[in-house]
């Protein structure tokens, strides 16, 4: 799923000159994807209920790779943004039903089995990069988009057959054990820990959306337009691989606070430096950026977890209530902040939109610590940061 929803992360710039867009209708028409996410958040509980995780996974994934293909067939703005809509919607459905099924197979086995689903996202979302960059020298998007298609529909339905089944998993266990408040009876804790998940979401997805952007206004031969964003994805990798490890030593918030101290100070630094080392030579600055942005995914890596874990030990919430909870607040609020960004980008550059992501990890340091208690490593196992679509914006120069 990671490379079925960011597959197109190398071909915006052709999406735009196939609709024949502004940059600021292209931010409008992105706005509207994380509606189809956040109507999938709410009514996944709902299905996934009543249906058990796997069905929902098997449909949603192939229903994903049908209304792919049509985004790479279309020129008409409105077509393509209500594809695009829907698309995202099949897409978090099926995130949200992957993330379900996992919680529950860790409550069956002893072994760690969500540190490796974490890693594997992200592992999606570097060959989603790469096969993508690759195959825009070589192939058509529309071959490319059909190409992907299958794969994802051939992959999800044979894994699948090996997931539990309804009978299996115990959804009916816990709708019939559930209970639910009204949201607005929901204690201050968790809309900060809302906030807290959005402020480590939101730099993950600057570096997708404008990386390969940033990348290009330095001047760098596309070979290398993808490392700065490969590189932070392998810090996320390897960081959410060892999360596991870090807490049968360390306390999970003081792992998150320390870590999203060095990955803010990381991705300013490298920011920084690359401006500078830009006016000597473009390959330098993308090297200095690559690497210090490998620190910043490395250290961003432990804080969505942690805001989630908190989150299911606030009372009176089921860990369904208190996490549909944030993932709503994230991608409610997501779409004002990239709306946002955009404006900063097409009006002072694309560096400075990334004065937002920085900002916002050191208000999740700091919102890590204030709701500093003592969570369990097995706690934070049984808990995983959404990985629904992410719609990627870009900003080209115009010729």
């Amino acid at each position: 799923m990671g490379q079925v929803v960011l597959c197109s992360v190398a071909w915006v710039p052709e999406y735009i000159d196939r609709l024949g867009v502004s940059f600021a209708t292209w931010g409008f028409i992105l706005s509207f994807a994380p509606l189809g996410a956040i109507t999938a958040v709410v009514l996944a509980p709902s299905v996934i209920s009543r249906a058990g995780a796997m069905p929902v996974v098997r449909v949603g994934a192939i229903l994903s790779a049908g209304f792919l293909i049509p985004l790479g067939f279309t020129d008409s703005v409105v077509t393509w943004t209500a594809i695009n809509t829907v698309f995202n919607f099949t897409a978090s459905l099926t995130g949200m039903a992957v993330n379900t099924h996992a919680v529950m197979l860790q409550r069956k086995v002893p072994e760690s089995i969500m540190s490796g689903m974490h890693a594997g996202w992200s592992i999606g979302a570097v060959m989603a990069a790469a096969t993508g960059a690759i195959a825009s020298v070589f192939i058509s998007l529309q071959a490319y988009l059909i190409l992907v298609a299958v794969v994802t529909a051939v992959g999800v339905f044979v894994t699948s057959r090996f997931l539990l089944s309804p009978a299996e998993d115990g959804h009916r266990e816990e709708r019939l054990s559930g209970t639910r408040i009204p949201f607005y009876r929901f204690p201050p804790r968790l809309w900060l820990l809302s906030f807290g998940l959005l402020c480590s979401v939101m730099p993950e997805i600057a570096v997708l959306e404008w990386s390969a952007t940033l990348a290009r206004a330095s001047g760098v031969d596309l070979v290398l337009r993808a490392l700065p964003f490969a590189t932070f994805m392998m810090g996320m990798i390897v960081g959410r691989l060892a999360i596991s490890r870090l807490t049968r030593r360390f306390d999970v918030h003081s792992i998150s606070v320390a870590g999203a101290m060095i990955s803010g100070s990381a991705m300013a630094a490298g920011l920084w430096g690359a401006h500078l080392l830009g006016a000597y030579s473009a390959e330098l600055a993308i090297i200095w950026l690559a690497a210090l942005w490998l620190f910043a995914g490395l250290g961003l890596a432990p804080l969505g977890p942690t805001m989630i874990s908190t989150s299911s030990t606030v009372p009176g919430l089921t860990t369904a209530q208190a996490v549909g909870t944030l993932v709503f607040v994230t991608q409610s609020v997501s779409i004002g902040a990239k709306i946002a960004m955009g404006a900063v980008a097409e009006g002072y550059g694309v560096s400075w939109a990334f004065v937002l992501p920085v900002a916002l990890i050191f208000f999740g340091a700091a919102i890590a610590h204030r709701t500093s208690e003592k969570t369990q490593a097995r706690d934070l196992e049984l808990v995983n940061p959404p990985t629904g679509p992410l719609p990627v914006f870009s900003v080209e120069d115009k010729d």
